[in-house]
């Protein structure tokens, strides 16, 4: 086996059912211990384990966040665990066991199967909790006859949770715990955050809201011609870096907006982001001291933007609507490049209405053509 394959130590999956008339969830535990061995089987283990983490690194409007002190009772069986009081197939099932008992009582719907599965990485030790749904469908079997077969479906996966595990050991990472749904999940966000005593430390879309206000601003000191391309260059960077599951770290970034654009120099932009990211906190850091006090005391820049966060996790969302405005009803869907609001496109704030000058070619080429036949 390979390096990435030998990483996953243990995948078990148990059975859950809950009705929305029915008082309690009905759960149907493996047998299995979960330890992924040199088997023929931990290939299938190996490939689901990957598919979910892409869907996870993958999701948009992910939430970040830590154990809630006054919610213990999930992090003390993952504690148990890790001291070796019980084995992972034991572990699984109290901690699903936890999970099923926060529906109870409730009228959410639930089904599928509950993965989860603990991966041991070069930086960090990682375990994972999804919630998998199926579909039912027809196969064709080794006689050639008709059959019904049950697959996982992975394009309809529901919540999934990432608990790093070393960085809460070291509580080193204000952020351990990564936390995404899926589609026709938010009835169930408060009882499965709940269930794992998670709290959220980071409002990303909050802070990809300040960033970009900071881009913008930015922008203005830019040549008219390349503000927008400066702007759009961001948005993909910031893009980029979310779907590969990494912060924007925002050294890194002015230096690669130095090799794409023809701006300033790559300095500047990290320059003006720290200063105006300190303008809007004035509160001490951990080390007793404000941003504005560093700076006085002719701290390194690498330290006051450790101060005012040096990193972003941006929210996907908030990105895309910076450089395009788009919408929809049943009736009309629209979407344009924010560079044209102004121009070729003007909104009038008085009656809610667009105009817009210049229509797209193959618009007006149908729109030309519904004309003559109308006068025809």
């Amino acid at each position: 086996m390979s390096g990435d394959s030998m990483a996953l130590k243990h995948f078990i999956t148990h059975k859950i059912a809950k009705l929305e008339k029915e008082p309690a969830a009905t759960v149907t535990y493996s047998d299995l211990e979960g330890e992924v061995g040199e088997d023929t089987l931990s290939g299938y283990y190996q490939r689901c384990a990957s598919q979910l983490k892409g869907i996870l690194l993958q999701r948009s409007g992910k939430r970040y966040g830590v154990f809630n002190p006054e919610s213990p009772a999930f992090s003390a069986l993952i504690r148990n665990w890790q001291k070796e009081a019980m084995p992972f197939s034991s572990w699984a099932r109290k901690a699903i066991a936890h999970i099923s008992a926060s529906l109870d009582s409730t009228d959410l719907l639930v089904d599928g199967y509950i993965a989860v599965f603990h991966e041991e990485l070069a930086d960090a030790d990682k375990l994972y909790i999804f919630h998998l749904r199926y579909k039912d469908s027809v196969t064709v079997d080794a006689n050639l006859n008709l059959s019904e077969t049950r697959y996982l479906d992975f394009s309809n996966t529901g919540f999934g949770v990432c608990i790093n595990l070393t960085d809460w050991a070291q509580d080193e990472d204000a952020k351990y715990i990564t936390f995404s749904f899926g589609r026709g999940d938010r009835p169930l966000q408060n009882a499965i955050l709940e269930a794992i005593g998670f709290t959220d430390t980071l409002n990303t879309t909050a802070e990809t809201e300040e960033f970009l206000e900071i881009v913008d601003s930015y922008s203005r000191t830019l040549p008219e011609e390349q503000a927008f391309e400066y702007k759009s260059k961001v948005v993909d960077y910031c893009i980029e870096q979310d779907l590969r599951g990494e912060p924007v770290v925002f050294e890194e970034l002015e230096n690669h907006l130095a090799n794409e654009t023809n701006a300033k120099p790559a300095e500047a932009f990290s320059h003006y982001v720290i200063e105006k990211k300190k303008e809007r906190r004035k509160q001490p850091t951990s080390a007793g001291a404000t941003p504005e006090e560093l700076v006085a005391a002719g701290a390194p820049v690498a330290d006051v933007a450790d101060a005012v966060k040096a990193e972003l996790i941006p929210d996907r969302k908030k990105l895309k609507g910076f450089i395009r405005f788009s919408g929809k009803n049943k009736d009309l869907s629209l979407s344009f490049s924010a560079a044209l609001l102004g121009k070729d496109i003007e909104f009038n704030p008085a009656n809610k209405s667009l105009l817009i000058h210049k229509v797209p070619e193959s618009l007006l080429k149908q729109l030309s053509a519904k004309s003559t036949d109308s006068e025809d």
